[in-house]
C-alpha cells in the first residue's frame, strides 16, 4: 500500500510546491536585469585646443589660434541591455545619442598684427557604443562605462571627431520599473584638421587648423527597467 500511495502524493507535492517555487525564482530575479532605456538632463563642457599653419602666397607666416569651447546644457538618450552575471554583478551593453543644437566653434587667429575671428567646426550631434560592468546594492546599481564616441560635424566645417568614453553612474528605483541615475562622462577625440580661408588687409591667407577636443557632461535623468 505504501507504494500505491507513493506516486500520487508526490504529484501532489508536486502541485503544490511548483507555484512557490516558482514565485521565489521570480523574487530572486534582479530589476536591473534586461533591457532598460533612459532620457539624461545635464550640461557639457567642452575643452579644446589648436594650432594653425597660415600660409600667403606659398610662403609660411607667423600665427597663433585659440579656440572658445562650448559649454551648454543637453539630452542624451540610452538605450541598453543587463546580463545577470553572477550574484549582484551584472554586465551591460547599450547606446547613446544627444544632439548638439548646432554648436559652432569660434577660432581666434592671430596673423599679419590682427586678429581675426572665424567659424570652426559645426557639431551636429553625438553618438557613442559602451559596455557597462555594473554592482547591485539593495534598490541600487553602481555601474562604469567604457566606449567609444563619435562627434558628427556638418560636413562643410570639418572631418566627424572619433574618441573614447569613460563614465560613473548610479541608479535607483523609485517607483516599480522606474529609476533615477546621475551619471558623470569624459571622452576625449583625436585631433582633426580643417582649412579655411581668410582675409585680412585685402589679403587672402590659407590656414590649416588642427584641433582636439576633450568634453565632460554630468547627467541627472529617469529610466525604465523592463
Amino acid at each position: 500500500m505504501r507504494r500505491i500511495w507513493s506516486t500520487p502524493f508526490l504529484l501532489l507535492m508536486a502541485v503544490v510546491c511548483l507555484p512557490v517555487a516558482a514565485q521565489g525564482q521570480d523574487q530572486t530575479r534582479s530589476k536591473f536585469e534586461g533591457f532598460y532605456t533612459d532620457l539624461g538632463l545635464g550640461y557639457r563642457d567642452v575643452n579644446t585646443s589648436s594650432s594653425s599653419s597660415l600660409t600667403l602666397n606659398g610662403a609660411v607666416i607667423p600665427s597663433s589660434v585659440s579656440s572658445g569651447g562650448s559649454s551648454h546644457t543637453l539630452a542624451v538618450l540610452t538605450a541598453g541591455y543587463n546580463f545577470n552575471i553572477a550574484q549582484n554583478y551584472y554586465f551591460g551593453i547599450g547606446a547613446n545619442i544627444s544632439p548638439s543644437n548646432g554648436l559652432t566653434q569660434q577660432l581666434q587667429i592671430q596673423a599679419l598684427n590682427k586678429n581675426t575671428t572665424v567659424s570652426g567646426v559645426t557639431s551636429l550631434y553625438n553618438y557613442g557604443f559602451f559596455i557597462s560592468p555594473g554592482l547591485q546594492m539593495e534598490d541600487g546599481l553602481l555601474y562604469l562605462k567604457v566606449g567609444k564616441q563619435t562627434q558628427v560635424n556638418n560636413s562643410n566645417t570639418g572631418p566627424n571627431f572619433s574618441g573614447y568614453l569613460l563614465g560613473l553612474g548610479y541608479k535607483q528605483f523609485v517607483y516599480d520599473s522606474i529609476y533615477l541615475f546621475g551619471e558623470a562622462n569624459y571622452s576625449s577625440y583625436d585631433a582633426q584638421t580643417t582649412t579655411r580661408t581668410i582675409v585680412s588687409s585685402g589679403r587672402t591667407i590659407n590656414a590649416s587648423v588642427t584641433t582636439s577636443a576633450q568634453t565632460t557632461r554630468l547627467l541627472l535623468g529617469l529610466g525604465y527597467q523592463f
